[in-house]
Protein backbone atom coordinates (compact mmCIF):
# COMPACT_ATOMS: atom_id res chain seq x y z
CA UNK A 1 0.00 0.00 0.00
CA UNK A 2 1.65 3.06 -1.29
CA UNK A 3 1.82 6.34 0.82
CA UNK A 4 -0.47 8.04 -1.42
CA UNK A 5 -2.76 5.45 -2.09
CA UNK A 6 -3.87 4.57 1.97
CA UNK A 7 -7.78 5.30 1.23
CA UNK A 8 -7.97 6.45 -2.18
CA UNK A 9 -6.26 10.25 -1.36
CA UNK A 10 -3.42 11.40 -0.45
CA UNK A 11 -2.04 10.55 2.89
CA UNK A 12 -0.09 12.86 5.58
CA UNK A 13 3.26 11.50 6.69
CA UNK A 14 1.60 11.10 10.25
CA UNK A 15 -1.10 8.98 8.70
CA UNK A 16 1.64 7.30 6.88
CA UNK A 17 4.10 7.01 10.08
CA UNK A 18 0.57 5.30 12.08
CA UNK A 19 -0.48 2.94 9.60
CA UNK A 20 3.00 1.53 8.85
CA UNK A 21 3.90 1.28 12.47
CA UNK A 22 0.36 -0.52 13.25
CA UNK A 23 0.82 -2.64 10.51
CA UNK A 24 4.67 -3.50 11.18
CA UNK A 25 3.78 -5.02 14.39
CA UNK A 26 1.41 -7.47 12.82
CA UNK A 27 3.52 -8.18 10.64
CA UNK A 28 6.76 -8.74 11.89
CA UNK A 29 5.78 -11.56 14.23
CA UNK A 30 5.42 -13.22 11.34
CA UNK A 31 7.16 -12.36 8.29
CA UNK A 32 10.92 -12.28 7.92
CA UNK A 33 12.82 -9.17 6.38
CA UNK A 34 12.99 -10.35 3.11
CA UNK A 35 9.26 -10.75 2.58
CA UNK A 36 7.72 -8.14 0.03
CA UNK A 37 4.49 -7.21 2.19
CA UNK A 38 7.01 -6.46 4.65
CA UNK A 39 9.69 -4.52 2.41
CA UNK A 40 6.53 -2.22 0.95
CA UNK A 41 5.48 -0.97 4.47
CA UNK A 42 9.33 -0.65 5.95
CA UNK A 43 9.38 1.46 2.84
CA UNK A 44 6.06 3.40 3.53
CA UNK A 45 7.52 3.86 7.11
CA UNK A 46 11.10 5.19 5.68
CA UNK A 47 9.64 7.55 3.48
CA UNK A 48 7.58 9.12 5.89
CA UNK A 49 9.76 9.43 8.53
CA UNK A 50 12.54 11.12 5.47
CA UNK A 51 9.59 13.55 4.67
CA UNK A 52 9.63 14.78 8.31
CA UNK A 53 13.29 14.89 8.57
CA UNK A 54 14.15 16.59 5.67
CA UNK A 55 12.47 19.84 7.15
CA UNK A 56 15.00 20.01 9.41
CA UNK A 57 12.96 17.93 12.45
CA UNK A 58 12.85 15.06 14.39
CA UNK A 59 9.26 12.94 13.97
CA UNK A 60 7.40 13.75 17.21
CA UNK A 61 4.74 11.00 17.50
CA UNK A 62 2.73 11.65 20.27
CA UNK A 63 -0.90 10.24 22.22
CA UNK A 64 -3.05 13.13 23.46
CA UNK A 65 -6.57 12.31 24.85
CA UNK A 66 -7.04 9.10 22.46
CA UNK A 67 -5.60 11.34 19.17
CA UNK A 68 -2.43 11.03 17.48
CA UNK A 69 -0.52 14.01 17.02
CA UNK A 70 2.88 14.34 14.52
CA UNK A 71 5.33 17.19 15.85
CA UNK A 72 2.11 18.57 17.75
CA UNK A 73 -0.09 18.92 14.39
CA UNK A 74 -2.88 16.44 15.01
CA UNK A 75 -3.51 13.34 12.45
CA UNK A 76 -6.72 14.23 10.45
CA UNK A 77 -7.60 10.62 9.87
CA UNK A 78 -9.51 8.96 7.03
CA UNK A 79 -12.40 6.83 7.71
CA UNK A 80 -10.57 3.98 7.44
CA UNK A 81 -8.46 4.84 9.99
CA UNK A 82 -10.58 5.23 13.07
CA UNK A 83 -9.78 1.28 14.07
CA UNK A 84 -6.38 1.64 13.59
CA UNK A 85 -5.91 4.43 15.89
CA UNK A 86 -7.96 2.87 18.52
CA UNK A 87 -5.57 -0.32 18.59
CA UNK A 88 -2.83 1.79 18.63
CA UNK A 89 -3.76 3.81 20.86
CA UNK A 90 -4.46 0.87 23.59
CA UNK A 91 -0.80 -0.39 22.04
CA UNK A 92 0.51 2.76 23.40
CA UNK A 93 -1.83 2.67 26.81
CA UNK A 94 -0.17 -0.90 27.89
CA UNK A 95 3.22 0.52 27.80
CA UNK A 96 2.28 3.13 29.71
CA UNK A 97 3.50 5.66 26.73
CA UNK A 98 2.02 8.58 25.02
CA UNK A 99 4.34 9.52 22.37
CA UNK A 100 7.72 8.07 20.52
CA UNK A 101 10.74 10.35 18.96
CA UNK A 102 12.29 9.14 15.78
CA UNK A 103 15.56 11.39 15.68
CA UNK A 104 17.25 12.34 12.95
CA UNK A 105 19.67 9.83 11.28
CA UNK A 106 21.77 9.42 8.52
CA UNK A 107 21.37 6.08 7.85
CA UNK A 108 18.47 3.56 8.47
CA UNK A 109 18.46 -0.29 8.15
CA UNK A 110 15.15 -2.66 7.51
CA UNK A 111 16.83 -4.39 10.67
CA UNK A 112 17.12 -0.94 12.65
CA UNK A 113 13.34 -0.81 12.12
CA UNK A 114 12.68 -4.82 12.68
CA UNK A 115 14.52 -4.45 16.19
CA UNK A 116 12.16 -1.56 17.04
CA UNK A 117 9.56 -3.09 16.58
CA UNK A 118 10.06 -6.01 18.26
CA UNK A 119 11.39 -3.92 21.15
CA UNK A 120 7.98 -2.30 21.55
CA UNK A 121 6.32 -5.33 21.22
CA UNK A 122 8.02 -7.05 24.39
CA UNK A 123 7.88 -4.07 26.64
CA UNK A 124 4.34 -4.95 27.41
CA UNK A 125 5.44 -7.71 29.61
CA UNK A 126 7.96 -5.73 31.42
CA UNK A 127 7.55 -4.60 35.21
CA UNK A 128 7.86 -1.26 34.07
CA UNK A 129 7.76 -1.06 30.79
CA UNK A 130 8.81 2.30 29.87
CA UNK A 131 11.72 2.65 32.09
CA UNK A 132 12.67 -0.69 30.25
CA UNK A 133 11.54 0.51 26.73
CA UNK A 134 13.84 3.88 26.96
CA UNK A 135 16.70 1.57 28.41
CA UNK A 136 16.34 -1.00 25.22
CA UNK A 137 15.87 1.43 22.56
CA UNK A 138 19.13 3.92 24.08
CA UNK A 139 21.23 0.81 23.49
CA UNK A 140 20.53 0.19 20.23
CA UNK A 141 21.35 3.33 19.17
CA UNK A 142 18.91 6.00 20.22
CA UNK A 143 17.26 7.00 17.25
CA UNK A 144 14.04 6.15 18.69
CA UNK A 145 13.27 7.12 22.28
CA UNK A 146 9.55 6.87 24.29
CA UNK A 147 8.19 9.57 26.43
CA UNK A 148 4.81 9.67 29.06
CA UNK A 149 3.14 12.38 29.67
CA UNK A 150 4.38 15.30 31.43
CA UNK A 151 1.78 15.99 33.90
CA UNK A 152 1.16 12.37 34.69
CA UNK A 153 1.31 13.36 38.54
CA UNK A 154 -2.00 15.50 38.55
CA UNK A 155 -5.10 13.71 38.87
CA UNK A 156 -8.92 13.58 38.07
CA UNK A 157 -10.86 13.25 35.48
CA UNK A 158 -9.75 16.99 33.86
CA UNK A 159 -6.38 16.56 34.32
CA UNK A 160 -3.73 14.34 32.37
CA UNK A 161 -5.49 10.90 34.76
CA UNK A 162 -2.37 9.63 36.82
CA UNK A 163 -3.67 6.31 36.41
CA UNK A 164 -4.08 5.28 32.98
CA UNK A 165 -0.31 7.14 32.47
CA UNK A 166 -2.19 10.28 31.27
CA UNK A 167 -3.46 9.01 28.25
CA UNK A 168 -7.83 9.12 29.17
CA UNK A 169 -9.98 6.43 27.21
CA UNK A 170 -13.26 8.56 26.09
CA UNK A 171 -16.02 7.09 24.45
CA UNK A 172 -16.76 8.07 20.94
CA UNK A 173 -20.08 10.32 20.90
CA UNK A 174 -23.00 8.31 20.81
CA UNK A 175 -25.87 10.92 19.89
CA UNK A 176 -26.15 14.43 21.02
CA UNK A 177 -26.17 13.75 24.43
CA UNK A 178 -22.56 12.03 24.72
CA UNK A 179 -21.63 15.00 22.49
CA UNK A 180 -22.71 17.54 25.08
CA UNK A 181 -20.72 15.69 27.85
CA UNK A 182 -17.65 15.48 26.21
CA UNK A 183 -17.95 19.32 24.98
CA UNK A 184 -17.99 19.98 28.91
CA UNK A 185 -14.96 17.99 29.23
CA UNK A 186 -13.32 19.65 26.92
CA UNK A 187 -14.22 22.86 28.30
CA UNK A 188 -13.16 22.22 31.61
CA UNK A 189 -10.39 20.85 30.50
CA UNK A 190 -9.19 23.78 28.45
CA UNK A 191 -9.37 25.65 31.41
CA UNK A 192 -7.38 23.40 33.82
CA UNK A 193 -4.28 23.41 30.62
CA UNK A 194 -4.85 26.95 30.27
CA UNK A 195 -4.63 27.51 34.09
CA UNK A 196 -1.51 25.42 34.42
CA UNK A 197 0.25 27.84 31.22
CA UNK A 198 -0.20 30.92 33.01
CA UNK A 199 0.96 29.93 36.33
CA UNK A 200 3.83 28.85 34.98
CA UNK A 201 4.28 31.97 32.79
CA UNK A 202 3.95 34.12 36.01
CA UNK A 203 6.11 32.38 38.52
CA UNK A 204 9.01 32.33 35.90
CA UNK A 205 9.04 29.30 34.53
CA UNK A 206 9.25 27.57 30.86
CA UNK A 207 5.95 27.32 29.54
CA UNK A 208 5.24 24.83 26.32
CA UNK A 209 1.75 25.43 24.38
CA UNK A 210 1.73 21.40 23.13
CA UNK A 211 -0.94 21.27 24.93
CA UNK A 212 -2.90 24.33 24.48
CA UNK A 213 -2.53 23.87 20.66
CA UNK A 214 -4.33 20.54 21.34
CA UNK A 215 -7.23 21.93 22.88
CA UNK A 216 -7.97 24.21 20.38
CA UNK A 217 -7.60 21.91 17.54
CA UNK A 218 -10.26 19.46 19.39
CA UNK A 219 -12.63 22.75 19.90
CA UNK A 220 -11.78 23.07 15.65
CA UNK A 221 -13.04 19.62 15.17
CA UNK A 222 -16.03 20.62 17.24
CA UNK A 223 -16.72 23.77 15.20
CA UNK A 224 -17.10 21.56 12.19
CA UNK A 225 -18.92 18.75 13.82
CA UNK A 226 -21.31 20.27 15.83
CA UNK A 227 -21.81 23.63 15.71
CA UNK A 228 -24.97 24.78 17.64
CA UNK A 229 -23.17 22.59 20.72
CA UNK A 230 -19.85 24.48 20.00
CA UNK A 231 -21.63 28.27 20.09
CA UNK A 232 -23.42 27.22 23.72
CA UNK A 233 -20.37 26.58 25.20
CA UNK A 234 -19.69 30.35 24.57
CA UNK A 235 -22.55 31.38 27.08
CA UNK A 236 -20.18 29.65 30.02
CA UNK A 237 -19.47 32.68 32.71
CA UNK A 238 -17.78 31.91 35.92
CA UNK A 239 -17.25 35.07 38.35
CA UNK A 240 -14.30 33.68 40.01
CA UNK A 241 -12.77 32.73 37.19
CA UNK A 242 -13.24 35.83 34.76
CA UNK A 243 -10.40 36.39 33.06
CA UNK A 244 -10.05 32.61 32.03
CA UNK A 245 -13.50 31.94 30.79
CA UNK A 246 -13.62 35.51 29.34
CA UNK A 247 -10.91 34.22 27.36
CA UNK A 248 -11.82 30.94 26.05
CA UNK A 249 -14.76 32.16 24.99
CA UNK A 250 -12.79 35.00 22.90
CA UNK A 251 -11.30 32.54 21.72
CA UNK A 252 -13.95 29.90 20.48
CA UNK A 253 -16.05 33.68 19.24
CA UNK A 254 -13.10 34.44 17.40
CA UNK A 255 -12.71 31.09 15.59
CA UNK A 256 -16.22 30.99 14.32
CA UNK A 257 -15.84 34.09 12.24
CA UNK A 258 -12.37 32.33 10.87
CA UNK A 259 -14.66 29.74 10.49
CA UNK A 260 -17.16 31.59 8.40
CA UNK A 261 -14.16 33.30 6.43
CA UNK A 262 -13.36 30.01 5.73
CA UNK A 263 -9.94 29.92 7.40
CA UNK A 264 -8.07 26.44 7.27
CA UNK A 265 -7.93 24.44 10.30
CA UNK A 266 -4.47 25.95 10.53
CA UNK A 267 -5.17 29.42 10.35
CA UNK A 268 -7.76 29.09 12.68
CA UNK A 269 -5.91 27.43 15.39
CA UNK A 270 -3.48 30.37 15.16
CA UNK A 271 -6.45 32.66 15.81
CA UNK A 272 -7.87 30.59 18.65
CA UNK A 273 -4.22 30.96 20.21
CA UNK A 274 -3.93 34.04 19.70
CA UNK A 275 -7.40 34.85 21.43
CA UNK A 276 -7.26 32.61 23.90
CA UNK A 277 -3.61 35.07 24.98
CA UNK A 278 -5.00 38.08 24.25
CA UNK A 279 -5.08 39.28 28.03
CA UNK A 280 -2.02 37.43 28.81
CA UNK A 281 -0.92 40.40 30.28
CA UNK A 282 -3.75 40.87 32.43
CA UNK A 283 -2.89 37.77 34.75
CA UNK A 284 -1.15 38.24 38.04
CA UNK A 285 0.12 41.95 38.54
CA UNK A 286 -2.24 44.02 36.57
CA UNK A 287 -5.31 41.50 37.90
CA UNK A 288 -5.56 44.05 40.82
CA UNK A 289 -6.90 46.53 38.25
CA UNK A 290 -9.36 44.37 36.62
CA UNK A 291 -11.33 43.16 39.75
CA UNK A 292 -11.12 46.83 41.19
CA UNK A 293 -15.35 48.12 41.77
CA UNK A 294 -14.34 51.14 42.25
CA UNK A 295 -13.01 54.18 40.20
CA UNK A 296 -9.31 53.02 38.49
CA UNK A 297 -7.05 56.32 39.57
CA UNK A 298 -3.83 57.09 37.45
CA UNK A 299 -1.84 53.74 38.35
CA UNK A 300 -5.18 51.71 37.59
CA UNK A 301 -5.38 53.29 34.39
CA UNK A 302 -1.93 52.74 33.19
CA UNK A 303 -1.65 49.27 34.44
CA UNK A 304 -5.01 47.94 31.93
CA UNK A 305 -3.59 50.34 28.96
CA UNK A 306 -0.15 48.45 29.41
CA UNK A 307 -2.07 45.31 29.84
CA UNK A 308 -1.33 44.82 25.96
CA UNK A 309 2.52 45.21 25.91
CA UNK A 310 2.79 42.82 29.27
CA UNK A 311 0.66 40.39 27.18
CA UNK A 312 3.61 40.57 24.44
CA UNK A 313 6.36 40.31 26.54
CA UNK A 314 4.82 36.63 27.78
CA UNK A 315 3.98 35.52 25.04
CA UNK A 316 7.94 36.18 24.19
CA UNK A 317 8.49 34.18 26.75
CA UNK A 318 6.71 31.38 25.55
CA UNK A 319 8.25 28.11 24.75
CA UNK A 320 6.72 27.80 21.22
CA UNK A 321 8.27 28.57 17.56
CA UNK A 322 9.77 31.42 16.20
CA UNK A 323 6.98 31.80 13.50
CA UNK A 324 4.05 31.33 15.52
CA UNK A 325 4.79 33.80 18.80
CA UNK A 326 5.70 36.17 15.71
CA UNK A 327 1.71 35.89 14.40
CA UNK A 328 0.27 36.01 17.81
CA UNK A 329 2.18 39.24 18.63
CA UNK A 330 0.34 42.30 16.47
CA UNK A 331 -3.28 41.24 17.40
CA UNK A 332 -2.39 41.08 21.19
CA UNK A 333 -0.75 44.51 21.11
CA UNK A 334 -3.43 45.87 18.89
CA UNK A 335 -7.34 44.26 20.38
CA UNK A 336 -7.62 47.59 22.05
CA UNK A 337 -6.31 49.78 19.55
CA UNK A 338 -9.67 50.33 17.90
CA UNK A 339 -10.75 50.43 14.44
CA UNK A 340 -9.64 54.36 14.30
CA UNK A 341 -6.22 53.38 16.31
CA UNK A 342 -7.21 55.87 19.24
CA UNK A 343 -7.07 53.14 21.89
CA UNK A 344 -4.09 51.74 23.93
CA UNK A 345 -1.57 51.32 24.67
CA UNK A 346 -0.17 54.51 22.92
CA UNK A 347 2.67 53.59 20.32
CA UNK A 348 5.17 55.87 17.95
CA UNK A 349 4.44 53.95 14.97
CA UNK A 350 0.70 53.10 14.90
CA UNK A 351 -0.36 50.76 11.68
CA UNK A 352 -3.81 49.06 10.92
CA UNK A 353 -5.01 46.45 12.32
CA UNK A 354 -4.32 43.25 11.51
CA UNK A 355 -7.29 40.79 10.41
CA UNK A 356 -7.30 38.57 13.07
CA UNK A 357 -6.66 41.61 15.37
CA UNK A 358 -10.19 42.97 13.94
CA UNK A 359 -11.90 39.55 14.89
CA UNK A 360 -10.22 39.21 18.44
CA UNK A 361 -11.61 42.96 19.10
CA UNK A 362 -15.41 42.48 18.32
CA UNK A 363 -15.52 38.70 19.91
CA UNK A 364 -14.07 40.48 23.09
CA UNK A 365 -16.55 43.38 23.25
CA UNK A 366 -19.41 41.10 22.82
CA UNK A 367 -17.80 38.84 25.72
CA UNK A 368 -17.68 41.44 28.17
CA UNK A 369 -20.44 43.44 27.47
CA UNK A 370 -22.57 39.80 28.60
CA UNK A 371 -20.71 39.02 31.14
CA UNK A 372 -20.70 40.52 34.70
CA UNK A 373 -18.09 42.88 35.52
CA UNK A 374 -17.13 44.80 39.38
CA UNK A 375 -17.52 47.95 37.47
CA UNK A 376 -20.63 47.23 36.12
CA UNK A 377 -24.22 47.12 37.61
CA UNK A 378 -25.42 44.09 35.23
CA UNK A 379 -24.52 42.17 32.00
CA UNK A 380 -26.22 43.30 28.89
CA UNK A 381 -28.87 40.99 27.21
CA UNK A 382 -27.40 39.34 24.01
CA UNK A 383 -29.09 40.86 21.75
CA UNK A 384 -28.90 44.59 23.30
CA UNK A 385 -24.76 43.77 23.43
CA UNK A 386 -25.18 43.16 19.34
CA UNK A 387 -27.32 47.12 19.12
CA UNK A 388 -24.58 48.71 21.34
CA UNK A 389 -21.92 47.04 19.36
CA UNK A 390 -23.39 48.99 16.34
CA UNK A 391 -22.68 52.15 17.77
CA UNK A 392 -19.00 51.38 17.92
CA UNK A 393 -18.64 50.51 14.06
CA UNK A 394 -15.69 52.24 12.40
CA UNK A 395 -14.85 53.69 15.99
CA UNK A 396 -13.08 51.12 18.19
CA UNK A 397 -14.91 48.09 15.54
CA UNK A 398 -14.43 46.86 12.17
CA UNK A 399 -17.61 47.47 10.09
CA UNK A 400 -17.03 43.94 8.11
CA UNK A 401 -16.20 42.24 10.50
CA UNK A 402 -18.96 43.73 13.16
CA UNK A 403 -21.28 42.72 10.18
CA UNK A 404 -20.23 39.21 9.90
CA UNK A 405 -20.48 38.59 13.80
CA UNK A 406 -24.18 39.65 13.54
CA UNK A 407 -24.80 37.51 11.21
CA UNK A 408 -23.41 34.47 12.72
CA UNK A 409 -25.08 35.33 15.89
CA UNK A 410 -28.56 36.28 14.63
CA UNK A 411 -30.72 38.60 16.53
CA UNK A 412 -31.19 36.18 19.42
CA UNK A 413 -27.77 35.02 20.02
CA UNK A 414 -27.69 31.27 21.41
CA UNK A 415 -27.76 31.82 25.32
CA UNK A 416 -29.98 34.13 24.92
CA UNK A 417 -33.06 34.26 27.73
CA UNK A 418 -36.22 35.84 25.66
CA UNK A 419 -39.55 35.93 26.92
CA UNK A 420 -42.40 35.07 25.27
CA UNK A 421 -46.08 36.26 24.91
CA UNK A 422 -47.39 33.39 26.86
CA UNK A 423 -45.11 35.04 30.10
CA UNK A 424 -42.64 31.29 29.15
CA UNK A 425 -38.81 31.93 29.53
CA UNK A 426 -36.37 30.11 27.13
CA UNK A 427 -33.06 30.17 25.90
CA UNK A 428 -31.99 30.20 22.58
CA UNK A 429 -30.57 26.95 21.44
CA UNK A 430 -29.20 27.72 17.98
CA UNK A 431 -28.43 30.58 16.37
CA UNK A 432 -31.07 30.54 13.64
CA UNK A 433 -33.73 27.93 12.20
CA UNK A 434 -34.43 26.93 8.48
CA UNK A 435 -36.04 30.60 7.55
CA UNK A 436 -32.82 32.24 8.74
CA UNK A 437 -34.07 33.99 11.81
CA UNK A 438 -35.82 32.45 14.58
CA UNK A 439 -33.71 30.04 16.85
CA UNK A 440 -34.73 27.08 18.18
CA UNK A 441 -34.93 27.36 22.47
CA UNK A 442 -35.19 25.20 25.49
CA UNK A 443 -38.43 25.87 27.71
CA UNK A 444 -37.30 26.70 31.34
CA UNK A 445 -39.79 25.50 34.00
CA UNK A 446 -39.65 26.82 37.87
CA UNK A 447 -40.04 24.38 40.63
CA UNK A 448 -41.36 24.46 43.97
CA UNK A 449 -38.13 24.78 45.82
CA UNK A 450 -37.63 28.14 43.63
CA UNK A 451 -35.11 26.01 41.25
CA UNK A 452 -35.05 26.25 37.16
CA UNK A 453 -35.75 23.33 35.42
CA UNK A 454 -34.93 22.34 31.61
CA UNK A 455 -38.48 21.70 29.97
CA UNK A 456 -39.38 21.42 26.10
CA UNK A 457 -37.30 22.17 22.74
CA UNK A 458 -39.46 24.68 21.07
CA UNK A 459 -38.99 26.17 17.45
CA UNK A 460 -39.91 30.12 17.49
CA UNK A 461 -39.84 30.11 13.29
CA UNK A 462 -43.01 27.81 13.65
CA UNK A 463 -46.09 29.67 12.05
CA UNK A 464 -49.53 29.22 12.79
CA UNK A 465 -51.52 26.82 10.34
CA UNK A 466 -52.61 29.23 6.95
CA UNK A 467 -50.88 31.90 8.50
CA UNK A 468 -47.54 34.11 8.05
CA UNK A 469 -48.09 35.00 11.86
CA UNK A 470 -45.62 32.74 14.37
CA UNK A 471 -47.32 30.70 17.31
CA UNK A 472 -45.07 32.67 20.00
CA UNK A 473 -43.98 35.64 19.92
CA UNK A 474 -40.99 37.02 21.12
CA UNK A 475 -41.93 40.01 23.89
CA UNK A 476 -37.88 40.92 24.65
CA UNK A 477 -34.45 39.60 25.18
CA UNK A 478 -32.96 39.45 28.83
CA UNK A 479 -29.46 39.02 30.61
CA UNK A 480 -29.34 35.08 31.85
CA UNK A 481 -26.57 36.39 34.24
CA UNK A 482 -29.16 38.84 35.68
CA UNK A 483 -31.39 36.31 36.39
CA UNK A 484 -28.99 34.29 37.81
CA UNK A 485 -28.92 31.67 35.26
CA UNK A 486 -25.85 29.73 33.78
CA UNK A 487 -26.84 28.86 29.84
CA UNK A 488 -24.36 26.79 29.48
CA UNK A 489 -26.08 24.23 31.88
CA UNK A 490 -28.91 23.69 30.03
CA UNK A 491 -27.68 23.67 26.50
CA UNK A 492 -25.00 20.91 27.07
Amino acid sequence: MSQNNLSGKSASEGEVILHSLFRLIQVVKIHQSNNRLFSDIVLNFKNALTSVWETGRSANFSLYRLRFFLNDERIIYTPTMWLTSLKMAEFFQQRQINGLNFSIVDFLTDEDIVTMVQTLSQAKNQPNPFLWLNQTLASQGGWVSASQDEDKRLSGEDGEAASDGGLRKIVKAKGNSEAKIQARRLYSHALTVFHALVERLITGKKAGVQKVKRVVQEFIDLLFTQPSIYMAMTTVRDHGDQLFTHSLNVALLSMAMGHSLSYSRSRLEQLGLTALFHDLGKAGDYQFAVDKTTSLDGRDLAAVHNHPLGGVARIIRLNAGYALKLSMLQPVCEHHLGYDLKGYPKIEEVKPQSLNGKIIAVADHYEAMTSWRPFRPEPLSPSKALREMSTLKGEKLDPLILGLFSEIMGPWPVGSLLLLDSSQLCLASSTRSQDNLRPKAVLLTKNEDGTVAMGDTIDLAEKLKDSQDYKLRIVTCLSPTAFGIQPADYLI
